[in-house]
């Protein structure tokens, strides 16, 4: 199929999807009904989380311990000597604290996500419409967006849709699509980007149910990509000969899926129920 022909039935398809959804967005959540039956539709990307993250329990563990100095030699010191000095009451205040500690990077980095999303979707936007292309912020996301055009420069060759609405009214499920572009190979590739420290499995179902509700329309997927990008310029890694964080060089990881796609939409169907389960308990 020729490139134009290609375009064209993709926004078409697209098009004929969001006419068929209603979308809601409540305190950032957002909603999908389907426009001939009321019926609420679950979202992609909640489908998708209801995969265990093994990695989210350490990982909280870790902040709470790195906020009473577990990774800072005078930032321990500093507590200690507090500690000594205050009273129960100011102790057990301080150890509220800590367990708060990963809850409040979690609300920082969303800011950073939401902020790089959107910086993201302007571009791909202005490559579409063949617009003027917004500059580049200069903030802790700056190496990220900057590292992110480099590479969209050398392997993409037509945006084609950018924060698109996808639905499947049949499987019940909608969704919001970052990206679906053509590479300078000829490849038609769907892109999900994550500010994110590293990649979750849950991205790879995310990505199939995305790729799955075009396929009603006779529109294949030829690779799935996550694209990630870093909201700070090193990660913590630790490292269990010295027993210590290292910082290392944070940056932009391009993942093409190598799972199954069959089987990757099969285990997203599946989910669906189960997520309709959760949230009726939820619910009650």
């Amino acid at each position: 199929m020729e490139k134009i022909e290609l375009i064209k039935k993709i926004q078409n398809a697209t098009l004929d999807m969001m006419k068929q959804v209603k979308f809601q967005d409540e305190n950032g959540e957002h909603l999908y009904i389907n426009n001939k039956t009321g019926e609420w539709l679950q979202g992609v990307s909640e489908v998708s989380s209801i995969v265990p993250k093994e990695w989210l329990a350490s990982w909280g563990a870790k902040e709470c311990v790195k906020f009473l100095g577990f990774d800072n030699i005078e930032r321990a010191k500093e507590i200690k000597q507090k500690i000594s000095e205050i009273a129960i009451e100011e102790y057990l205040e301080l150890l509220k604290e800590a367990k708060g500690s990963s809850s409040r990077k979690s609300k920082e980095a969303l800011i950073d996500g939401k902020l790089g999303h959107e910086w993201i979707k302007s571009y791909l936007l202005a490559k579409i419409r063949q617009k003027q292309l917004p500059e580049i912020p200069k903030d802790n996301l700056s190496r990220a967006l900057t590292q992110f055009v480099e590479w969209e420069k050398s392997e993409i060759d037509t945006w084609i849709l950018s924060e698109a609405r996808i639905a499947y009214p049949e499987k019940k499920y909608a969704g919001t699509l970052d990206g679906l572009a053509i590479t300078k190979e000829g490849k038609l590739v769907l892109i999900d980007f994550k500010f994110a420290s590293h990649i979750s499995e849950d991205f790879y179902l995310q990505t199939a149910g995305y790729g799955m509700a075009f396929e009603p329309y006779d529109i294949r997927i030829d690779e799935r990509i996550i694209v990630r990008l870093p909201k700070t310029l090193y990660l913590d890694i630790w490292d269990k000969r010295t027993k210590q964080y290292n910082k290392v060089e944070n940056n932009i990881e391009i993942k093409v899926v190598d799972t199954d796609y069959q089987e990757d939409k099969e285990v997203f169907l599946h989910c669906l129920p189960l997520k309709k389960w959760i949230n009726k308990i939820n619910n009650k």
